[in-house]
């Protein structure tokens, strides 16, 4: 045991070394496309920024990033009452890349499970008064999911990437909404701010 802990110790220490840090940053929006995170940038389109650390392994790379991801999300009922929640999470996404150097470049194909906690919230609406509305009766801080999504590495040092990512989890209770604006019947996508998001980061 004390062997297999000196070896698993070993290899995080190696993969600390050769692994490079970054900055990550851009734009989250719970629109499942592009013209509907442009039509509606001011309900749901929100933003992320944290840190990330990369590691290639030739044609395979990892890349686990620490993010502070703020996504929205607008809910309506057939009255046409709404009501638009902003809701910061905690992430820890892990990126396992494909990609192909080309001379200075290396586009690359990833998939991204992710797991979060809300750790901030709030929400408004013209239609109905909200000033009664708490955290814990219409929304789980628990989330996670899954992206696919592709990106660029230019230089060794800048990377851009675009993915679709998906909340497989309840984040939002439809019984409980319903106690404040009548019959919610929001898509399943925007329940679960579920959506895009763009990326930039810059590695040291």
């Amino acid at each position: 045991m004390k062997k297999l802990i000196v070896i698993m110790a070993a290899l995080v220490v190696s993969v600390s070394v050769f692994a490079q840090n970054g900055i990550i940053a851009g734009i989250t929006s719970s629109a499942t496309n592009i013209k509907d995170a442009a039509d509606k940038v001011t309900d749901i389109t929100q933003y992320h920024i944290g840190v990330t650390k990369r590691l290639n392994l030739g044609i395979i790379g990892i890349q686990p990033s620490l993010i502070y991801n703020v996504k929205g999300t607008r809910l309506e009922d057939f009255d046409y009452k709404t009501i638009s929640f902003k809701t910061g999470f905690l992430e820890l996404p892990v990126q396992v890349q494909v990609g192909f150097p080309i001379g200075s470049f290396r586009p690359y194909v990833f998939a991204e499970p992710f797991l979060g906690y809300a750790i901030t919230n709030s929400a408004k609406s013209d239609n109905v008064s909200i000033k009664d509305i708490k955290w814990d009766n219409i929304k789980n801080r628990l989330e996670y999911g899954a992206g696919l999504g592709a990106g660029i590495d230019l230089f060794d040092r800048l990377q851009i990437s675009l993915r679709y990512f998906w909340n497989l989890g309840e984040l939002y209770d439809g019984a409980e909404i319903s106690e404040y604006i009548g019959n919610a019947t929001s898509a399943i996508q925007s329940q679960k701010c579920s959506g895009i998001m763009a990326s930039v980061a810059i590695f040291l």
